[in-house]
């Protein structure tokens, strides 16, 4: 069980003068933290926010909870860290949720602590005031979790925590690999590991190759985006098509609605025809038996429209989002303007890249707008070598 110690040690919170084991925000330090977890969420990498803390003089937890001071120009101690600054990073203290059970003694003779799986661990939401709202939060677990845990890496590649593959769904590795001729230099490589033990298949591609293209469709996606002339031509066309799509879905449901509603009459009047000796005991059991097999395909046909008819619903949806348009707006104008690629922004905007046996790549973004350039790019395409032509030509 964590103490009530341990927590206290985690910036923001102090204790309930008079509740027992009630946590209440320190509101000397919340705006600290909302800084930190703001500055992560927004692109700032670990050691750039430790720096940040250290140049300005701002005490550690620890340096904290013993001084009772934030800020201190003499300060020769105390600093912040990377571990330090993770460890709150994923603490889920700032939602407002209380998280126990996370250690545990392996036996009384072996006094060797262990992490408990976090299915295991005792969580209680809405325990206490937040100060970091869950969008924020997830978006910082989003970015830790791609970025993973080593940042001390000889080599830290641009799409590391990106990439899966699309057969096992399990996350690719980048490895050095020489050619077969001897004395040259080894270059990174995209495989599959272990794929043989798992029943998948071999991957080997060249990464700075792929990498380049990566970046090239993510770029033009993105340039897409910022032209809203070009972008709204399409995107209209886009929904309608997506509301087609839907509407055939219904269409489709409401005739295996009435498939199986006849199976299931038919059925009743040929058990009661037996009832009657109308037909023979063999005849029933023949006949059922492929009523209820065409049934059973019936409702499988259903349960996967059922699907797609979730996937259209939320796609023309998420037209409204207005909030998640603002956000993608800023990200990708400051995205534009970046000379050189940052991982923190891909991570933002990419959730993951999958590689199929043939080397086929499919991109799934984190906004549903760039999903809808990405799947329908060639024609976004032509629509823009279109609209440049017109340029030209009253120009």
């Amino acid at each position: 069980m964590e103490s009530i110690y341990v927590v206290l040690q985690r910036i923001g919170y102090k204790r309930h003068p008079s509740i027992k084991n009630k946590l209440v925000i320190d509101e000397k330090v919340k705006d600290i933290v909302e800084k930190i977890f703001d500055m992560y969420a927004n692109g700032h990498g670990s050691v750039e926010i430790v720096n940040y803390l250290n140049s300005n003089k701002y005490l550690s937890p620890t340096g904290y909870r013993k001084t009772d001071i934030i800020q201190d120009e003499n300060k020769t101690n105390y600093d912040w860290n990377e571990v330090t600054l993770c460890n709150m990073l994923k603490n889920e203290v700032y939602i407002g949720n209380t998280v126990q059970n996370k250690k545990s003694v392996v036996s009384y003779k072996v006094h060797k602590i262990r992490t408990v799986e976090k299915e295991n661990q005792i969580r209680v939401d809405n325990t206490h005031e937040s100060i970091i709202d869950k969008d924020t939060f997830e978006k910082v677990q989003c970015i830790l979790e791609k970025r993973g845990t080593n940042t001390k890496l000889k080599y830290d590649y641009l799409l590391r925590g990106l990439l899966y593959c699309y057969h096992c769904k399990r996350k690719l590795q980048i490895v050095l690999k020489k050619n077969s001729r001897r004395n040259t230099q080894s270059h990174p490589y995209i495989i599959c590991a272990d794929y043989k033990k798992r029943g998948c298949f071999p991957l080997s591609i060249n990464y700075k190759k792929f990498e380049k293209h990566i970046i090239y469709v993510v770029k033009k996606i993105c340039q897409i985006y910022a032209d809203k002339e070009v972008f709204y031509s399409i995107y209209e066309k886009y929904q309608n098509k997506t509301l087609d799509i839907r509407d055939g879905y219904k269409k489709k449901l409401e005739q295996i609605d009435k498939a199986i509603l006849d199976i299931n009459n038919n059925l009743d009047k040929m058990y009661m025809d037996k009832l009657q000796d109308i037909i023979l005991e063999e005849d029933y059991i023949r006949v059922s038996q492929k009523f209820i097999f065409d049934r059973t395909n019936l409702i499988k046909q259903k349960e996967e429209l059922d699907g797609k008819l979730i996937g259209t619903e939320d796609k023309i949806s998420s037209k409204n989002k207005t909030k998640e348009e603002k956000e993608l707006d800023e990200l990708i104008e400051n995205f534009l303007k970046l000379e050189q690629i940052d991982k923190i922004y891909l991570y933002r905007l990419i959730n993951k890249i999958e590689i199929d046996k043939d080397k086929n790549v499919y991109i799934y973004f984190n906004f549903s707008k760039l999903d809808s350039i990405n799947e329908n790019l060639d024609e976004f395409i032509k629509i823009e070598e279109l609209l440049n032509e017109n340029i030209q030509k009253t120009g």
